[in-house]
């Protein structure tokens, strides 16, 4: 009897669960899904035979975005354990980061936890947490195989030194837009390659005694620092060859010529503005010297007064010939 009530629940329960399929896609690995529904707890099944899965809603879709509150062990199993997850604008705000997943895209989303808490070996290499509510990172230090790790536009206050010494294969590494001030470059890895942590609020990069030995594209523009050494820079990292360090408080051409001189290539961002005409950039404007400004100014004044000179003239003109043309009738 109780076989039989134990039977009866699970076909009820197999019964319930929502089974989502695959829509056509190029790649025959790939699972492309436009809307999927999941909380904790729910019953959900997927096809088998996929090593990636692709959740993301389509513009010309009538459906609407998808509804998922946590990426959690069962709804990953539910997938069959795919190597590759890609959910991007599908709401989560927790991820339970599964231990056999290897690359992973949760970008712009609503996560504001990822927990790495269990005791497994992680082997995920490439993880996207763009566009979130993130401002906690301590969970990266448990994923010592990554090697390309997007963080960019969270609510990054710190970068803890202690998340990021563990991570011996990093390569890629996108800070940009968050709101931490300071960068702890003592353990930055020494794999780092790629660096870009602009668009902050960093007060100070002090590179002496510093070593990014296999750094070869740093940005830190649009940050909040004042100088920056570039021969301090080039002896901690002498692969260098890119570097973006425009901020409004730093004497840009200087620093520009600088960086030239060693042959590392930046992005001038005032390329029009002819500095040896006597233009200056102010706050990350190119302004002309006062008097170059007023002739300017002169110039535009008397355009307007040409051109609201012309519209008079024809409207008088017209209004004669309107006027001479009625006298001609009359007569």
């Amino acid at each position: 009897m109780i076989r039989l009530q134990i039977l009866f629940w699970y076909f009820i329960t197999a019964a319930s669960a929502v089974h989502y399929e695959c829509l056509p896609y190029p790649v025959d690995s790939v699972c492309r899904i436009e809307y999927i529904s999941y909380h904790s707890g729910d019953k959900i099944t997927f096809p088998k035979g996929y090593q990636q899965f692709l959740i993301k809603s389509s513009l010309s879709s009538k459906l609407e975005r998808s509804n998922i509150s946590i990426f959690d062990h069962d709804l990953y199993d539910a997938m069959h354990r795919p190597s590759s997850v890609r959910m991007r604008d599908t709401g989560i705000n927790t991820l339970d980061m599964p231990p056999e997943l290897l690359l992973g895209d949760f970008s712009d989303n609503r996560l504001v936890s990822v927990n790495t808490s269990n005791e497994d070996n992680f082997q995920i290499t490439y993880l996207d947490l763009s566009f979130n509510w993130l401002d906690n990172i301590e969970f990266v230090s448990r994923l010592v195989n990554m090697e390309t790790l997007f963080l960019r536009s969270n609510r990054i206050k710190i970068v803890p030194r202690s998340a990021l010494t563990p991570l011996k294969q990093l390569k890629y590494l996108y800070l940009q837009y968050n709101q931490f001030a300071a960068i702890p470059w003592n353990d930055i890895p020494h794999s780092v390659m790629f660096l870009d942590c602009s668009h902050s609020v960093v007060r100070m990069a002090e590179f002496t005694d510093i070593s990014l030995p296999s750094l070869e594209y740093l940005n830190l523009q649009y940050n909040m620092l004042s100088s920056i050494n570039v021969s301090d820079l080039l002896l901690a990292a002498p692969k260098l060859k890119e570097a973006h360090l425009y901020n409004t408080e730093i004497e840009w051409p200087k620093l520009m010529d600088e960086l030239a001189l060693n042959n590392i290539s930046t992005s001038n961002l005032f390329q029009f503005c002819s500095l040896d005409k006597g233009y200056t950039v102010i706050l990350g404007v190119c302004t002309p010297p006062p008097s170059m400004y007023y002739v300017r100014v002169a110039k535009k004044v008397l355009l307007w007064i040409v051109a609201i000179g012309s519209g008079v003239l024809c409207v008088c003109t017209l209004l004669f010939a309107i006027r001479h043309m009625k006298k001609l009738r009359w007569i």
